[in-house]
């Protein structure tokens, strides 16, 4: 039970209705959804911070109890900020403002729990845009900076992170620091610039989860909103994938707003649980292609290139795929909302009797690779049976700038089945072995769901990270166990 002196002690700092520590809203924190509701690490406490000097006391308050402090965002699919430790979790429900948007200079400042939708509609009004996470709007704005989250428009623009130009960050000791651009965001000049006199500190917190210090400002580079787009899509057979993947490479290199791929399992999914084909026959995998221009003249330029180096190379095109999922643009889509993806959760769940969507992995690997690793992935899948219906293994992949692909397996899957569960669990450690004997990295950033080559193909990287954890964090309170 947690101490009753702290419990005391945080209701003065935030008031009594944003302390609980009842087991029902504990255990409502503890879950993500697909990384396997099997993994449950509960908070002992739910704070629900309303400024960053009720964080800055709040983490002072841990260090004086020796009690870890884990913040969270809104869930999603990857940004996920679950306690490893019990301890605090600071729920940034409360602190979700947005208090800058600077047009001509395109910039953005906001609180930690600002959602993208919330900032997307803001910023779509001033003609600029952000780059949307791709499991939907919700998840917050600092949540997919401190974990490493792909946007829509990865391909152009990099993951989210990569616009991340400040933070004001309260350190384990309860200092608040303004680091990057928030270093001098109130001066005349305001935000502008990513850099100060001397090392970029900003990478120092991304994809740290809150480790090395809590995340209470965010201030994000924008983009300007070009007011012409298409999607459209082109097919490959399998005994095509390396012309389909000089097609990603050469797309990615030609900096198009977005590329993303999949292969047929993800329709054959769709077909098995509705009845209803999506893709024709010969489509082993779909390319879907997000171009944009700021006429339309340059927009059809782009589309008349891209379509000649997709036919050039064998691809056909396939209309309906990407003209259905991008009609919500620029929220890509909602799954509880959109009517194919909420048809699919649908028909997955009951056909699973129950189950959920789970993400077996997401790797990172140089995109010249994809061929190898996705043979490499269905071949295990075959060996263990789950590469058909109703036990599919779908392929997801992200293609950003300098050439790197982001891809992601998962299934719907009945958790109750212990046969299944345990051929998930079985091919992803053997992909894993192979794959990290490559030099692979991984997507996540946070244990137990790390792999653990994430660490012993970067040691020295690694082993610098905990020396900057035992100088910032000497009582390792800050979301302990992330290095």
């Amino acid at each position: 039970m947690p101490d009753e002196n702290l419990i005391k002690e945080l209701k003065a700092i935030v008031g009594p209705e944003m302390v609980s520590t009842a087991p029902t809203v504990c255990e409502s924190y503890a879950y993500s959804f697909s990384l396997s509701i099997d993994w449950v690490t509960r908070p002992e406490i739910v704070v629900m911070p309303a400024t960053t000097r009720h964080v800055s006391e709040i983490v002072k308050l841990a260090n004086r109890y020796k009690v870890p402090v884990t913040p969270k965002g809104a869930a999603g699919m990857t940004g996920h900020g679950g306690p490893l430790h019990g301890g605090i979790l600071l729920d940034f429900i409360h602190m979700d403002k947005i208090l800058l948007i600077d047009d001509k200079n395109m910039k953005a400042i906001t609180e930690p729990g600002c959602s993208f939708f919330k900032l997307a509609q803001e910023l779509f009004k001033k003609e600029m845009i952000l780059p949307t996470a791709e499991y939907g709007p919700g998840p917050n704005v600092a949540a997919s900076a401190i974990t490493p989250v792909n946007g829509f428009g990865k391909t152009r623009y990099g993951r989210n992170i990569d616009l991340v130009e400040g933070f004001e960050v309260v350190l384990p000791t309860g200092e608040i620091v303004h680091i990057g651009s928030m270093a001098y965001a109130e001066t005349d000049f305001g935000p502008f610039f990513r850099y100060i006199t001397g090392p970029d500190l900003i990478g120092l917190f991304t994809q740290s989860n809150g480790a090395y210090g809590i995340v209470t400002k965010i201030a994000y580079r924008c983009l300007k909103r070009p007011p012409y787009w298409s999607f459209f899509t082109y097919y490959w057979p399998l005994e095509k994938i390396r012309k389909c993947a000089d097609v990603l490479q050469e797309t990615t290199a030609m900096e198009l707003f977005d590329v993303h791929i999949n292969d047929k399992w993800k329709f054959e999914a769709f077909k098995f649980l509705t009845g209803v084909s999506l893709v024709p026959d010969d489509c082993y995998f779909c390319v879907i292609f997000s171009i944009n221009g700021f006429s339309q003249q340059e927009l059809e330029g782009k589309r008349k290139t891209v379509a000649a180096l997709c036919s050039d190379l064998e691809g056909k095109e396939l209309p309906g795929i990407a003209e259905t999922f991008f009609d919500a643009w620029p929220t890509f889509f909602c799954p509880p909302t959109h009517p194919v993806a909420a048809q699919l959760a649908d028909a997955g769940y009951k056909a699973t009797k129950g189950g959920y969507m789970y993400m077996y992995d997401s790797m990172n690997y140089p995109l010249s690779w994809f061929p190898h690793v996705y043979e490499k992935i269905m071949e295990i899948a075959q060996k263990h049976k789950i590469h058909g219906p109703p036990r599919l293994t779908v392929f997801d992949g992200f293609p950003m700038k300098s050439q790197v692909m982001c891809s992601q397996t998962w299934a719907f899957v009945n958790r109750k089945d212990p046969e299944w569960m345990q051929a998930i669990h079985a091919s992803k450690e053997e992909l894993r072995d192979w794959f990290g004997k490559r030099g692979g990295t991984y997507q996540q950033c946070f244990p137990p769901v790390l792999p653990d080559f994430t660490w012993t193909n970067q040691k020295s990287a690694h082993t610098l990270m905990k020396r900057f954890k035992q100088f910032l964090d000497p009582n390792n309170i800050l979301s302990p166990g992330t290095f």
